[in-house]
């Protein structure tokens, strides 16, 4: 239980976003030409059809205004996220990132330039991403980061995490076996879009809290517009991130740079490649070892070992202890949580799992 808060975005967000964490990818033999062909048609493609016009965005360029919305059906946790913040604590921005809406401003121009600015009341972050060069910037805080990446991430073909591309990539992996996949036709943000709905088969939808996640995939681009994530019985969507607004115009170079106010406290960090490689086995004792998974599709449980976190509730400040026992509740064998979209339980000797499944599921995986 030591750091539960710590580690929620590592547990909750392959939950939350892909659904299903060990689900195999999602294939499609679709060619780039066929794909264009597609786009252009007025006829509703296939699943495969669809999803490979994603494909169609590697080094796409574009900006627009993201809108992200949760409504996971948490307590009201306005006090907790007071005394978080007011401690310096970062569990309370994972919090405001479950409990509250937000808008961001994205850019991108191809691989290797990136911006995702997060505009909320009197605070703005930032994820700035030149080539080997990521900036991160808090307003709040006044504090930046500058992490100069090795030459091989500098070449992956990867968008920012919290862009709706980079969220539809992790959702395109559900498994074809524990998924029903339909395409119906759509707008977002002005844009024609082809709506991809994965929906659980019936096998799984009676013990799976999600009810179905719905991509819209730009019909001329392939860049995805939005991911909607609903949850079984909520008439309102649990996660919805996608453009209010769009422009597929290059954005201005002055977009991807960043230099820190005068007065900022600033901390640089040089990656390895070797620390993105390093074996489980060369991993200092004590330390995150990662999840395990048991399950498959949309039931798929993940566990986190006691001994990655550390037993106990000593490490917790006063304004974390209290947190804690805000979002929980006292189960037999520990203390949980359930959302409308997942549920996490931490048991008494500090492991932890997570699924998109009910709570009472997680208790007796644990046993």
């Amino acid at each position: 239980m030591k750091r539960l808060l710590k580690w929620l975005p590592a547990i909750v967000a392959p939950v939350v976003v892909a659904g299903v964490v060990a689900a195999p990818a999602f294939a499609t033999t679709a060619s780039p030409g066929r794909a264009e062909s597609v786009a252009t048609a007025t006829k509703t493609p296939t699943p495969a059809q669809a999803l490979a016009l994603i494909a169609k965005a590697k080094g796409a360029h574009y900006s627009g205004t993201v809108r992200q919305t949760s409504d996971l059906g948490l307590p009201d946790l306005s006090s907790a996220l007071g005394e978080l913040g007011a401690s310096g604590s970062q569990s309370s921005d994972i919090l405001d990132l479950l409990t509250a809406s937000h808008t961001a401003k994205i850019y991108v121009d191809g691989s290797t330039k990136q911006r995702v600015q997060v505009l909320d009341s009197l605070v703005e972050r930032d994820v700035v991403r030149n080539g080997r060069t990521v900036w991160t910037w808090d307003s709040k805080a006044n504090a930046a980061v500058k992490v100069t990446l090795p030459s091989k991430t500098a070449r992956n073909d990867a968008t920012p995490s919290a862009t709706p591309q980079d969220l539809a990539t992790k959702l395109v992996a559900q498994a074809k076996k524990s998924s029903t996949l339909t395409v119906s036709k759509g707008s977002t943000a002005g844009r024609s879009v082809w709506r991809v709905t994965l929906a659980p088969k019936a096998s799984q939808a009676a013990d799976t809290l999600v009810a179905k996640v719905v991509l819209s995939v730009d019909a001329k681009t392939g860049v995805p517009l939005a991911v909607q994530v609903d949850a079984a019985g909520q008439k309102s969507p649990a996660v919805t991130v996608g453009f209010s607004s769009v422009d597929f115009s290059t954005p201005a170079a002055s977009n991807f740079t960043f230099t820190p106010p005068k007065g900022a406290k600033v901390t640089t960090k040089k990656l390895s490649a070797s620390s993105h490689t390093a074996s489980p086995d060369n991993r200092r004792p004590g330390s995150f070892e990662g999840p395990t998974v048991t399950g498959t599709g949309w039931t798929s449980i993940v566990a986190v070992p006691a001994g990655s976190l550390g037993a106990g509730t000593a490490g917790l400040t006063a304004a974390e202890s209290h947190t804690l026992n805000e979002l929980t509740q006292s189960v037999d064998g520990g203390r949980g949580l359930q959302t409308s979209l997942f549920s996490v339980f931490l048991t008494d000797d500090g492991s932890i799992y997570a699924g998109a499944v009910p709570l009472s599921t997680l208790e007796s995986a644990a046993k």
